[in-house]
């Protein structure tokens, strides 16, 4: 007999002594059960920014290409979560188009609004000093997805695409910002 045939057949058989003696079976009887305890909904964790890898703290080109895909990690990190924190430290107030879009995430979700993940992928064409700064190109894949503007209104529904862009870094502090972000095809 298997494991599963005599633990049914012990059940069987301590259930029928006690049906004869009028006892109830150890354990208590099998037909009532005690209150189970009532599910707290506990609102779902907020998940963590990416971290800044090693090598996007260093003070070279190979520093600011990989400093560009921490900062597109963050950006796709604010549009899921809402959170602008680590894409704000990531930024000088000077870039308009990084405050841009921190205010747009920070719109979105203090209006109920929600965003997929956009999905954006860089490949980095080059990373090069130029007029003692930083400028990093950048080829952007971003999958379709969806956002909600705000709580209530219609989805909308974003093609996937690619951008060409060009990031200006700057080296302040011992840590590099994005000054400034633009398609590759606006002139400096």
């Amino acid at each position: 007999m298997t494991r599963v045939g005599t633990a049914l057949a012990a059940a069987v058989a301590l259930l029928s002594v006690s049906a004869c003696t009028g006892e109830e079976p150890a354990g208590g009887d099998p037909t009532t059960s005690a209150p189970s305890p009532r599910a707290t909904s506990s609102p779902t964790p907020t998940p963590a920014a990416p971290t800044i890898p090693p090598e996007a703290t260093e003070h070279s080109a190979d520093g600011a290409a990989a400093f560009v895909e921490y900062y597109i990690a963050v950006f796709n990190h604010a549009a899921t979560t809402g959170d602008t924190t680590a894409l704000a430290a990531a930024s000088t107030k000077n870039c308009q188009t990084c405050t841009g879009l921190i205010d747009r995430y920070i719109r979105i979700y203090a209006d109920g609004g929600s965003s997929e993940n956009p999905g954006w992928r860089p490949t980095i064409t080059s990373s090069q000093l130029a007029r003692g700064q930083f400028y990093v190109t950048v080829d952007l894949q971003t999958a379709s997805h969806v956002y909600r503007p705000r709580k209530g209104s219609a989805v909308q529904h974003v093609k996937a695409t690619t951008y060409h862009d060009i990031y200006r870094l700057k080296w302040s502090s011992g840590r590099w910002l994005v000054d400034r972000l633009a398609p590759q095809e606006v002139p400096e």
